[in-house]
């Protein structure tokens, strides 16, 4: 009896996991059924296998397409940043031409106040202007600064292009600004025009004596703008000028200007009755065959006589000669003009022996990578303004003319 009772629990132990084993058959049969529908498998109860299958390759294909979608995408986007920075380039260059086109004008105009020349000559002035901005690897506004600035002395055009290439390369060899350029040369060629000095004369000489001796065409430029009138009344011409200047610096390194004030101050005190006399008291040559003397050649008769003076005699002639604050410059040049073989005329000979020394240095300068991109800069300006004037100038006036109407009834 017990035996049926274990044999009774046993198969109701296995009626119930065959139950439970069916129930999770129907919930495997049913999740096969929803997986099918879902990606688009045949109903019913058929290979569920084969349904799941077909739906991931389904997905594949659709993964794969959207992808496409993406690559698709970002090639747009990229086209349009292309575009968009195409866009940007070209409104730059318009901004470019226009203002170019505006500046060039203004330029122009300027130059035109003053000349008053007509349309062919000035735009033969302006190509003129923009080949001297080539030649020296200056920008346009640098250019149509110093030809403004030397048109206003009348000069004509050819001489004013001519002036302001000069005075471009003086600048570009001092560094010092277009303005005060033009200040030295005007000033050099006015003093000296006694003796026919022209503006190439100038900077090829400068550059000249620059290269052999310890001062630069800055500080001869500036001593030369200084002292210049007072030297051609002193009667010392322009190398005598520069050669002074060059011993002097040599000897002090004061600068051209400290330099050239100080000479201003020597060379009219001597052209003095009273400084005169003093001078021929103490036995210093003044005349030759009834002239007066340069004055260089009077401080040279000095400075042989000055060491022999007893020093109360020294302190009067020298603070007679160049004042109190300019005798340190004065013992500087008679301690350089005693020797035979002095600074002075070493630098008077190279300054006689100039040619084009200015223009091969500008050339020179001209291969540096600096030089060629101011050189395309001008070219770009030329081309913009040539180009925004003609298509830009008359929308312009016509636009601005009406908002000045409208803004003024």
């Amino acid at each position: 009896m017990a035996r049926d009772k274990i044999t009774v629990e046993l198969e109701l132990a296995t009626r119930r996991a065959e139950r439970e084993v069916a129930g999770l058959q129907k919930k495997i049969d049913a999740l096969g059924k929803g997986v099918g529908r879902a990606f688009g498998a045949g109903g019913g109860g058929g290979d569920k296998t084969r349904a799941l299958g077909t739906g991931l390759s389904k997905a594949t294909v659709k993964a794969d397409e959207f992808n496409k979608s993406l690559e698709a995408s970002n090639a747009r986007v990229i086209a349009f940043g292309a575009s968009a920075g195409l866009i940007m380039q070209v409104d730059r260059a318009l901004k470019g031409m226009v203002a170019s086109a505006i500046k060039v004008e203004k330029a122009m105009a300027d130059v035109n106040v003053v000349m008053n020349v007509s349309v062919k000559t000035l735009d033969q002035f302006g190509k003129g202007m923009f080949k001297v901005a080539k030649e020296t690897a200056q920008s346009f506004d640098t250019v149509s600064e110093a030809a403004v600035e030397l048109a206003r002395q009348g000069l004509g055009m050819e001489k004013t292009l001519a002036r302001t290439k000069d005075a471009l390369i003086l600048t570009r060899l001092t560094g010092m600004n277009a303005a005060d350029s033009v200040k030295t040369l005007t000033a050099a060629v006015n003093s000296f025009n006694k003796e026919g000095v022209t503006s190439a004369q100038v900077i090829n000489r400068m550059a000249k004596v620059d290269a052999a001796f310890a001062v630069s065409s800055e500080d001869l430029a500036k001593s030369i703008s200084r002292v210049g009138s007072s030297a051609i009344d002193a009667g010392v011409n322009l190398n005598q000028l520069m050669a002074i200047t060059t011993a002097v610096q040599q000897k002090t390194a004061r600068g051209g200007a400290v330099i050239g004030n100080a000479f201003k101050t020597i060379f009219t005190r001597i052209q003095r009755s009273d400084v005169q006399k003093k001078l021929k008291d103490i036995g210093v040559a003044l005349t030759k065959d009834g002239k007066l003397l340069d004055g260089v050649t009077i401080l040279q008769n000095l400075s042989r006589s000055f060491d022999t003076l007893s020093k109360a005699q020294q302190a009067s002639v020298g603070e007679s000669v160049a004042g109190v604050f300019q005798i340190n410059i004065l013992k500087a040049a008679m301690s350089d003009l005693v020797n035979v073989n002095s600074e002075y005329a070493k630098s008077l000979k190279i300054a006689n022996a100039a040619t084009n020394e200015a223009y091969v240095r500008n050339e020179q300068l001209n291969q540096t990578l600096d030089a060629l991109a101011n050189k395309t800069l001008a070219n770009l300006t030329a081309a913009g303004a040539s180009l925004g004037g003609g298509l830009f100038e008359p929308v312009i006036k016509k636009v601005l003319g009406t908002v000045n109407m409208a803004i003024d009834s």
